[in-house]
Formats: structure tokens, C-alpha cells, sequence
């Protein structure tokens, strides 16, 4: 919570003290720099290096489909994190409070349900012990 209090102080100062006035272009360091710039065009794809497989993201063996459908249609109670491995009391204050009165759940949704569509399951989701399973996330 002090985190989070101070983040807000830290973010309200700058916003406040934030002008336009402050600033100056420099016209000529901006010339010069452009002028000293070297240009970089890609040939073909050929030239990329290979992108990691999708499936290689996702952990445990767990099917990320899975994942966001019991996180959608069973979410509330927690399902889709025991599925996930997280210990099997994890599941009681999802559904002592709803999934969170609602917020906890619909976040955890939404989050699986973007790394299903990339066909993974992020790492940090995999027997992770804590309620807000996304907060290392943000």
C-alpha cells in the first residue's frame, strides 16, 4: 500500500510540474542529429532471426483455451487457478468473496483470455500462491 501511495504522489508531482514552458527545441541539435543518422532497411525476411514458437510460452502443459474457459465460465470460484496449479486453498477466497466481489475474477479473465488468443499461458500464472496472481504484471 505504500507502494502504491507513493507511486500516486510521485505521478501527481510530475503531471503538476510538467509545462511546456519548460521545454526548448533545439533546431540545430535536431538537424544534426538527422543529418548523422544512418538508414536501415530490411531486404527481406530472410534477414529476421526466427521468432520463438508460441507453444515453446506456454508452461506445465496446460492448455490455454482451457485456461480462459474455466476462467470465464468457473472464475468466480477459482477454478481456472487450481487448474493452473495454484494450491487448492487458493480456490476458498475466490469463492468466499465472488472472485474477488467480481474484479479479481473478470481481471484474471480478461489477462488469459489475451494470452490464449497468442496461443500461452503466461509463466508468472503457473502455482502462483498469491490472489492477485497479475500484480507483477502491471
Amino acid at each position: 500500500m505504500k507502494k502504491l501511495v507513493l507511486t500516486l504522489a510521485v505521478a501527481l508531482f510530475a503531471i503538476c510540474s510538467a509545462s511546456a514552458n519548460n521545454y526548448v527545441a533545439n533546431d540545430a541539435a535536431i538537424d544534426a542529429l538527422v543529418e548523422n543518422s544512418v538508414e536501415m532497411v530490411m531486404t527481406a525476411e530472410a534477414d529476421m532471426a526466427p521468432a520463438a514458437p508460441a507453444a515453446a510460452y506456454v508452461s506445465a502443459g496446460k492448455d490455454p483455451v482451457v485456461a480462459a474457459v474455466l476462467a470465464w465460465v468457473l472464475g468466480w470460484p477459482g477454478v481456472h487457478r487450481y487448474y493452473l496449479g495454484t494450491a487448492p486453498w487458493m480456490v476458498l477466497p475466490y469463492f468466499l468473496t465472488g472472485g474477488g466481489f467480481g474484479v479479481v475474477y473478470v481481471v484474471d479473465a480478461v489477462l488469459i483470455t489475451i494470452d490464449a488468443l497468442e496461443n500461452r499461458i503466461n509463466p508468472a500464472y503457473i502455482n502462483n500462491e498469491r490472489i492477485f496472481m497479475w500484480a507483477d504484471l502491471i
